[in-house]
């Protein structure tokens, strides 16, 4: 079997994968605690002895607030006034796209999902399958109807977002340290003495090999730098090519299997043996440190939906695969044209622009989809938590 071929079956097993995983994940986990189910009862229990309002006057969450409770009831007051009472599942959908039929903030469907332990796998949904909208106890539920009592074996559950967008992002890594570049085994010499390689050429690598016989191959990058402080977070791998190890030594011989660009003397490798995440959970994220747009894949300045940008935010910041940001514009002064008595200038708040879900996470980066945009992403765009965030 042919690289290519390999790697086209381990995605769509990734697929497979990542909707069973993430609709088990997404309907039984709690956005912010391990605690038991967030159920209706506890609910109402909590919120019959509740003193303070749940959500802030400014729509954000109240500070005193335990975080699920006020994310409950900001899923009931985000049901679209266009929500359908039903909607049957097609082949092509995934969660992300049916919550937003019901949901102005689809992050939140977890929140409102009413699970009936008397249908068989009533985590999972499949094509053919019906979600509808009912209200139990005046509040809004989303629930399951199957569409037979046992899914035909051929059907697979939907995923959560569109992967193949991300796909290369999961398999390979995109961030990497100065230290891990200049301590990375390189490429030192090639086949025959060609100044480039491709695929089904030999190399040989100089410098110590992490085990494992699959390699990635990469090309250092631009530096991604914070905006605010300067600092090089990382270095951006610019993904060349895969080779398997042919011989161990020094040098080592290794043959190419699959080319994205042609190979060169001190491309550096990376062993690519390590699983990637496979599966998401979509949710408002945790921290409430802000952060700012710092690169965008594959475009120079802007970006819009299914794109993949950079944040300035990584995994000591408290992120995690699957969290959920607002991206805003930044804020600008204005003039005051019309009322000279008042201060001349004033500020406007920037306004949210998008939606970005993190997928894959470094120490201090993060990589995240935009899911759904209403103008450009462009670069240095603020972010904050979608909890946050009206």
């Amino acid at each position: 079997m042919t690289f290519k071929k390999s790697l086209k079956n381990f995605a769509s097993a990734r697929a497979v994968t990542l909707g069973v995983a993430v609709c088990a994940a997404l309907l039984t986990a709690s956005c912010a605690t391990d605690q038991a189910e967030f159920t209706d009862q506890h609910w109402k229990s909590t919120v019959a002895a509740g003193s303070e309002p749940l959500i802030a006057p400014s729509g954000t969450l109240s500070a005193n607030t335990p975080r699920k409770i006020a994310l409950r009831q900001l899923a009931e007051n985000s049901i679209r006034s266009d929500a359908p009472d039903a909607y049957t599942v097609v082949k092509g959908d995934t969660l992300w796209d049916i919550s937003g039929r019901f949901l102005s903030r689809p992050w939140l469907w977890p929140e409102i999902w009413q699970v009936n332990p008397q249908i068989e796998n009533p985590h999972l949904i499949y094509p053919g399958d019906r979600i509808a909208l009912a209200y139990v106890d005046g509040a809004p539920r989303l629930q399951l109807i199957r569409a037979n009592s046992r899914p035909a074996r051929q059907s697979t559950p939907i995923g959560t977002i569109p992967t193949a967008a991300i796909e290369n992002f999961l398999v390979n890594p995109a961030v990497v340290s100065k230290a891990e570049l200049q301590n990375s085994a390189y490429v030192a010499a090639t086949q025959e003495g060609r100044l480039i390689s491709s695929a089904t050429d030999h190399i040989y690598a100089r410098g110590e090999l992490q085990g494992g016989s699959r390699y990635s191959i990469y090309r250092p990058g631009k530096a991604l730098t914070d905006p605010d402080s300067k600092e090089v977070l990382g270095y951006e791998a610019l993904h060349v090519s895969n080779a398997s190890l042919v011989k161990a030594g020094d040098p080592a011989k290794l043959i190419i299997t699959n080319s994205k660009r042609e190979t060169l003397v001190g491309d550096r490798l990376m062993n690519n043996d390590a699983p990637a995440p496979v599966y998401f959970t979509p949710r408002a994220a945790a921290t409430d440190k802000p952060g700012k747009v710092i690169s965008i894949v594959d475009a120079i300045a802007r970006a819009g939906s299914n794109q993949v940008v950079v944040l300035n935010l990584g995994a000591s910041d408290g992120v995690a695969e699957g969290d959920t940001f607002a991206v805003n514009s930044n804020a600008r002064v204005v003039r005051d044209v019309i009322n000279q008595s008042k201060s001349e200038y004033f500020t406007v708040e920037g306004d949210q622009s998008a939606v970005v879900m993190v997928f894959r996470t470094f120490d201090r980066i993060s990589y995240g989809l935009i899911m759904s945009s209403t103008r450009a992403v462009k670069l240095y765009d603020q972010v904050v938590s979608t909890a946050n965030q009206l």
